[in-house]
């Protein structure tokens, strides 16, 4: 995505806001969407499932996410958004259709499982966390995409794949010590 937004703000500076600022607002519009759904599921949850087995569920999901992480196999789809509409839309437009793929979650990739810990947390623990939860990871990855494409320098060789491989360390052993600390509440409750 930075590829495409940061040559956009070098070359035209108002395409490369209209592209960010569609973005984000496909984001929110899919983090919205979604909230919905989480909030209704997490009620649910609270009502049919007794406190403690929500915990042991939860600690259960970041054993997974933390072994998927360790062993460098983040869980997500192999997709992209589609590229080909950088022909077909205008930068407004593209970016509000990219964001809104990108925001609901489940249909490009992840570098880490954290979103999916801090997924599992809210509908298992917290129904109105779980709305926001939603929305803030559906708005953070324009964040991102938007930094990045402000950072964006051609010609600059990067080196990403031994950068993810730390990320997904760290967030395996941040994940590991969450499932730790929530079994042990889950014991206690």
């Amino acid at each position: 995505m930075a590829g495409v937004a940061g040559p956009m703000l070098r070359s035209d500076r108002r395409a490369g806001v209209r592209l960010l600022a569609g973005l984000l607002a496909g984001q929110a519009a899919a983090g919205v969407l979604l909230a919905v759904p989480a909030y209704l599921l997490s009620m649910a949850t609270q009502a049919l499932v007794p406190f403690a087995a929500r915990l042991w569920a939860l600690a259960a999901s970041c054993a997974v996410f933390a072994v998927a992480d360790l062993m460098n196999r983040t869980p997500h789809v192999w997709r992209q958004v589609p590229q080909a509409l950088v022909h077909r839309l205008p930068p407004g437009k593209l970016g509000v259709a990219w964001g809104f793929d990108l925001g609901l979650l489940f249909t490009t990739q992840k570098v880490v499982s954290l979103i999916w810990v801090a997924i599992a947390a809210g509908i298992l623990l917290a129904p109105a966390s779980a709305a926001g939860i939603v929305i803030g990871a559906a708005l953070l990855g324009g964040v991102a995409v938007t930094g990045a494409s402000i950072a964006y320098r051609p010609g600059v060789h990067r080196r990403p794949l031994p950068l993810l491989r730390r990320l997904r360390w760290g967030s395996g052993a941040a994940t590991a010590a969450l499932c730790f600390v929530t079994a042990v509440q889950a014991w206690h409750a």
